[in-house]
């Protein structure tokens, strides 16, 4: 039974708005996801305009044979070129071992999706996962979450340099600890049929001396292998050449990204919303990259990069731009415009804060001459394995339950364990009380009227001792089944990790341990690109 999306925990206005009331955000979007027509004017508009197809898909075929990629991928790739195909792109942050599990869902959901715009008679379509290798954000990608085998929630993380150090992911390289994290990985995951095969594969991929980025390419391309995803790595310095006039633009012009995302940050507010993306005058919206990335602001007489001393003419940073793009890399908000400028892109698959931040975006499009995407939202699912299943209806749970309620479950399940007589006894003692007291206090007030404060004081006092009794019962009810705290904690746990969406927290690899590579099948079957609500798969 799907879960309506607007019951998520956390979701903006905007973004609940973008799934149940289109029409109050439509200015801000290129067109309605669930519209063919959106999808089709679109691609009218990307198949007019230049794109370097034979460039782009010579470096797409060399990064995805460097991956292991199988024909089907190379198939796509040639799409490009032969047929003219459009793209339905994705993509996301390197994480470890492939991150979040809401990774897993962009893949399948721009492959599903790119299956339905090739049916619906409009062209060819090909997936393309964008490696967000320029990022900085070290912190996001080190580690995974995962239930051990005693249902504890652990971690696992890789060591980085100081999150301090704005290092870009193109440039990190496994340490030697790398060995260390997939052996803690082993520790904490039940043995199976599958374990051996999965963690075989995971080493070869996460060898200490490669980078972080092929790592995490290569165990990508596994996964999909047979589904024909095309992935990018955004850092590569024939991309920037290709996509470089971008960071020409934003140097040029002081910033034009700047001038146009705040104009429509400022229409986001007016219509009561918030602005996903902050945003600051004088502060281009690339980096450049000298072993860190560092912002670029103006100054005067030039530009200043953060850290360094020296004034640096807009002139020098412009023969930069020219003959070395590599050397810079866009931000958020111009990491789409870099990307589009690059790719045939009629959709872009993003999740709940993308759609958000994308609010902010049309006027930028615009000013680089480029054609918005439609943003279609990400497959959004929680995994409820059947011992989990039994656990929510034996308590007569929902998950939207233990994501809206988790500290009080505790609490109700505790006083589901006490007697009704008991309950209904200290019920009855507490109106008896309340009723008898006002009783005495009118009686005492009309003896004594100076006593009225001390039939209040005695009443507060009797009624602490009561709420007191009470807590203790409930101490005693816990203790009396502990089995069934257990088993919440066990639910919360799998269901919403550290206060998270199970999605945002767990990875895939103790599925892919407990269940083989058939779990990617399990997963692609019940994605279903006809529900645009929170799924619930029960495996």
């Amino acid at each position: 039974m799907p879960i309506p999306t607007k019951e998520l925990p956390h979701l903006s206005p905007l973004v609940a708005d973008y799934f149940y009331d289109y029409g109050k955000v439509r200015e801000f979007f290129a067109g309605d996801f669930r519209d063919v027509d959106a999808f089709r004017r679109q691609t009218q508009r990307v198949r007019s305009r230049p794109i370097p197809r034979e460039e782009l898909a010579a470096v797409l075929a060399g990064q995805n044979k460097g991956y292991g990629c199988g024909p089907e991928t190379l198939g796509r790739i040639e799409d490009i070129v032969r047929n003219e195909a459009c793209a339905v792109v994705t993509g996301q942050q390197v994480g470890l071992f492939s991150g979040p599990l809401y990774t897993i869902y962009k893949a399948l959901t721009a492959i599903k999706l790119s299956e339905f715009l090739n049916r619906s008679g409009l062209g060819r379509f090909v997936p393309i996962f964008w490696l967000a290798s320029d990022d900085h954000d070290l912190a996001e990608i080190d580690h995974i979450v995962l239930v051990d085998k005693d249902n504890r929630l652990e971690e696992v993380r890789c060591r980085m340099p100081s999150p301090e150090l704005k290092i870009p992911a193109s440039n990190l390289v496994l340490p030697s600890e790398i060995g260390d994290c997939l052996e803690r990985l082993r520790g904490l995951t039940r043995d199976s049929g599958f374990k051996s095969e999965i963690f075989g594969h995971l080493s070869e991929a996460y060898r200490p001396g490669r980078s972080f980025v092929e790592a995490f390419a290569l165990w990508l391309t596994r996964l999909f292998k047979s589904r024909g995803l095309i992935l990018i790595d955004a850092s590569h310095h024939r991309l920037k050449e290709l996509g470089g006039g971008v960071f020409y633009k934003e140097i040029a012009e002081e910033s034009p990204s700047t001038r146009q995302a705040m104009a429509t940050s400022e229409r986001v507010r007016r219509a009561g919303y918030d602005a996903q993306i902050p945003l600051h005058e004088g502060i281009l919206n690339i980096f450049i990259t000298e072993k860190e990335r560092r912002a670029i602001q103006r100054a005067e007489g030039g530009f200043r990069i953060k850290g360094a001393p020296a004034v640096r003419r807009q002139a020098e940073l412009l023969d930069l731009a020219r003959k070395r793009p590599s050397a810079f890399s866009p931000n958020v908000l111009l990491r789409p415009i870099f990307q589009d400028a690059l790719l045939p892109t009629v959709a872009y698959v993003g999740g709940p804060g993308e759609i958000a931040y994308f609010a902010q975006m049309k006027g930028v499009y615009e000013e680089f001459g480029l054609p918005m995407p439609v943003i279609y939202p990400r497959k959004s699912a929680t995994i409820v394995e059947r011992q989990i299943d039994h656990i929510l209806k034996k308590y007569d749970l929902s998950i939207t339950d233990v994501w809206h309620n988790a500290a009080g479950l505790m609490g109700d399940i505790a006083k589901k364990q006490i007697p009704d007589s008991v309950g209904q006894a200290l019920s009855l003692v507490l109106d008896h009380l309340e009723r008898d007291l006002e009783s005495l206090k009118r009686e005492i007030t009309r003896f004594e009227p100076t006593l009225k404060d001390s039939v209040d004081l005695v009443r507060g006092k009797m009624n602490r001792q009561l709420k007191y009794m009470e807590k203790k019962i409930l101490q005693a009810a816990a203790k009396r089944n502990e089995t069934a705290l257990q088993q919440l904690r066990k639910a919360m746990a799998n269901l919403y990790p550290n206060q998270h969406l199970q999605e945002r927290a767990f990875n895939i690899v103790p599925y892919l341990i407990k269940y083989g590579y058939a779990f990617i099948d399990i997963l692609d079957q019940a994605i279903d690109l006809d529900v645009s609500d929170h799924q619930v798969l029960i495996i």
